[in-house]
Order: C-alpha cells, then structure tokens, then sequence
C-alpha cells in the first residue's frame, strides 16, 4: 500500500471514529432528554387534581453507563446556568419579576430536544455538545434506506454481556451492527431448539416495542428445497432442508423474503442469524448463516416519471409559502401511494393527486433550494417491496428570467380616462405545459422617480397557449412622467 493511500485510509478511519463518536453522544443525549421530559410529565401531572385520577407511564431511567451520566448531567447544569442568568438578566431589562427556575429548566429541556431533533438549525441537522460547543451531526442519516424497524432492530437496545447479531444495509452498503434485544431471552431459540418454539412478532429494544422482520419465503439454493414458517418468527431464524442436501449448502447464500425487505444470509460456520435444520429432525443443524444484506426497496421501471417541474414562492405567492417550493411530477396512471424523499432525508406527502391528459400529476411542497437536488419518488406496492425511481428535482426559474422567456409584450396605446390613464397591451404567454400565467404584483411595477406608483390591471391571468390578449393597466394621471414594467417589458409615459 503507498503512502498516499495509507494517507487517505488513516482520513477515512478517522472519519468514521469521530462519526461513531457522535452518533454515540447523540443517542446519550436523547435517552437522558426523554428521561428528563418524563420527569417533567410527572410534575406536571402531580400538580394536576384531575390527570392524577388516570394512570399515566412512569418516566423511563435512560440505561446509560455511570460516567456517562454525569457528563451529560453536569453539561445540562451549566447550559441551565447559563440559560437562568439570561432569563434573569432579560427580567431585569423588561422590569418583570424573577424568572421561574422551574420553568426555565423545563424550557431548556425542550430546547435540547429540539436541537437534538434537528429543529434548531437551518439545514435540520442535530446539534450536539461536543468538546465545549454545539456542533452539527446528520441524525437523518441513520434512517435512510431502512424502515423505523429496520433501524430500532439495528442497535438502539443498551449492550450487555450478550449481544445478539444482527445487521441491515444501509444506503446499498453492507454494515454489521450488535444489538441487544432482552426480550429475545426468553423467546430465542436455543442451539438445539425446534423451529416451533418461537412465535413472539414483537421484540422490546430499548424502551420501545418493534416488530419483528417478518418471513414469507426461503429460496436461493439451487436443487434445495428450503422451507420455513411464515407464523414463526425467531432470533436467530431457523429454516430447514432435506438432511440429504447438507452438501449442497456449502458456500451458499439464503434468500428470506418478507414483507418489509429481501434479506441474503451467507452460509459459514459460525453465522450467528440464520440457523438450518434438517426438516426430517430439527434437532440435527445442518449449517449456520450471517445476515450480509436487507434490501427494503426496489428500482422502479424507468419510465414511471415521465416529467417533473417546479414553482417558487414568486411564481404563485397566495399558494407557495415563502420558504417552499412546489414539485410536480408527471407519472406512470398507473402508480399507486407514493412519497418524495429529498437527499437530506424528508419524506414528503403528496399535497395534491389529479389526472392529467399525458399520466397522472402528483404535487409536493418541498423546502425551497436554489440549486438542483437528487431526490427518490417511493412507491408502496401492495405485493412487494417499495419502488424508488430516482429524479432531479430542478430549482425554481427566477421569475423575472421566466417572464422573459414566456411573456411577450407588444402595441402599447394609451388612454385618458378621466383622472385616470389606461395603457393597453398586447400580451402573449407561451407558459410551460400550457398553464396560465398568473400576473403578480411584482410582476407590473410603476413608478414616477423614486416614488411607486400604484397600478391595476385586467386581467390577471393570461391563457398560457400563445393566443394574443388585450392587458388593461389603470394608472393616476398625476402630470408626472410615469414608468411602467411588464416583466423585463418597460417603457415611460410621459404628461
């Protein structure tokens, strides 16, 4: 190996470290908030006459290591100082009595579980206090291209003296995770136990309830009849095989498919999820299997997105918020419940489902971005895995830019009607897919010197199919020389 590329892995080792590291602390951080939020439940339960007559869940301790404990409890108590001294110091300025030192813990606590889920900075990235500062960490990633089960069964359990092997791919790479399930001690199948011992569905990791990976088929092997029991469910998994064909298992890798993921075991000594009996006695073990991938999702056909285009906030600001933009997606008639997954994680829903002549339209209002983002369109199917087709999701055209190339004004003639003058247009909009071109007040702006001045126009949408359209716009004749822009159209009317 040369020294450059000794160089490059000792970088990526080093990345992966601080990364483990910080996904380490934010789990800490997490389970100590949600332990001091159940706290903060029950006192303000204790002080309610009428929620103490229900019965209500005891906080859960978070299960974290004695050190660790007083790290994390001994930075809260000087962020809490520190958020009292403000919280003092901003009483003093307005002249309101002391704050409540109760409430400006419980306000910190839900300040740090909000930066913790990622709603206390812009990108949505949570913040976690390391070596002496906030900084970011992108808990999202975690959950990307698994489910919630897939994740909770990954590792969210504490570790003990026991772990049991388990592992999922991640983002189409290969990663193998201990986690601890307790529950499994008393529902997991021995080294010599049957295949029908198991039939618990549910697993407890941590201080939550997950299903379990469920099964429907077993295959992979050619020549081998593998078989299993889709109403037994067990750690580590147990199939059979005609004791006959042992040989042919050799080297071999099992195809479990479920409901939820297609997972592949590779078949070695020593493989710790996957068990395989003979099926003429279950307590003859035929070979062992090591989880390698979970494939939750599935490449749609190629053409299920056929056209996809985007709004600002500019292009229709009764309808766009200013922080949103609105994706539309032509589609395959034939696709069914689908989301939008942005790069950053987001799974949108979406807002609007309409037919259309050339597929079927679906609209999502994502995060506005100024640039263009790879995002994945998730198809649930009834019948097998989701489908994720892979599309570009352009960012929204400035609106001036996008006046100039749909809009063209021309013949202007003006009026005098009254105190008013009336300038007549002929306008033609040759607006994408035909739509009509909505006009915005910051789209026909007048002014007389540094002075704007104000302008109404008929109409207010032009049909988008390149017809010539009269636009009226009613200015006061104030006697001063007035200007008047269309789009990147201008001209001045003088008195």
């Amino acid at each position: 190996m040369s020294q450059q590329q000794q160089q490059d892995r000792s970088v990526i080792e080093a990345q992966a470290t601080l990364r483990k590291a910080l996904e380490r602390q934010w789990r800490a951080w997490s389970a100590l908030i949600t332990e001091l939020e159940g706290e903060v439940r029950t006192t303000d339960r204790a002080r309610d006459p009428e929620a103490a007559l229900f019965d209500a869940p005891a906080p859960v301790r978070a299960n974290l290591p004695l050190a660790t404990r007083k790290q994390l409890l001994a930075v809260f108590d000087a962020r809490l100082q520190t958020a009292q001294a403000e919280a003092e110091a901003a009483a003093r300025q307005q002249r309101q009595p002391p704050p409540d030192a109760e409430a400006v813990r419980h306000q910190l606590i839900a300040h740090i579980a909000q930066e913790l889920r990622g709603e206390a900075q812009e990108k949505g990235l949570a913040l976690i206090f390391w070596s002496g500062k906030l900084v970011p960490f992108d808990h999202r990633s975690l959950q990307r291209a698994t489910s919630a089960t897939d994740y909770l069964a990954a590792g969210l359990g504490p570790r003990t003296a026991s772990p049991v092997q388990t592992a999922l791919l991640v983002g189409g790479g290969v990663l193998a995770i201990l986690a601890l399930l307790f529950v499994f001690a008393t529902v997991l199948l021995g080294p010599s136990a049957p295949a029908q011992t198991a039939t618990v569905a549910e697993a407890r990791v941590g201080d939550q309830r997950v299903t379990r990976w469920d099964v429907r088929a077993a295959g992979g092997v050619p020549g081998v009849a593998l078989r299993v029991d889709p109403a037994r469910v067990s750690y580590p998994l147990v199939i059979c095989a005609p004791e006959a064909q042992a040989g042919s298992l050799v080297g071999q890798t099992v195809s479990i498919t479920g409901t939820a993921n297609v997972r592949r075991y590779a078949l070695a000594a020593g493989g710790a999820d996957l068990r395989v009996v003979a099926c003429e006695n279950p307590q003859r073990e035929l070979s062992r299997g090591a989880l390698a991938e979970a494939v939750t999702a599935l490449p749609a056909p190629e053409d299920r997105i056929r056209d996809v285009w985007v709004r600002g906030p500019a292009d229709d600001p009764q309808r766009i918020p200013a922080d949103r933009m609105e994706v539309t997606l032509l589609l395959d008639p034939a696709i069914g419940e689908a989301s939008l997954v942005l790069a950053d994680g987001t799974a949108l829903s979406p807002s609007e489902r309409r037919p259309a002549q050339a597929g079927l339209e679906l609209v999502f209002l994502a995060p506005l971005s100024p640039v263009t983002q790879t995002a994945g369109l998730h198809e649930q199917t009834p019948v097998s895995l989701p489908q994720i087709s892979a599309v570009q999701v352009p960012a929204p055209e400035e609106r001036l830019s996008y006046l100039a190339r749909v809009l063209a004004v021309a013949d202007p003639r003006l009026t005098r009607q009254g105190t008013s003058l009336q300038l007549t247009l002929t306008v033609r909009a040759t607006a994408d897919r035909g739509a009509a071109l909505g006009l915005f007040p910051g789209d026909i702006r007048a002014s007389a010197g540094a002075r704007e001045v104000t302008a109404t126009w008929e109409p207010q949408a032009i049909p988008g199919d390149g017809s010539p359209q009269q636009l009226v716009i009613t200015l006061p004749a104030s006697g001063e020389a007035i200007t008047v822009s269309v789009g990147t159209w201008q001209a001045t009317i003088t008195p």
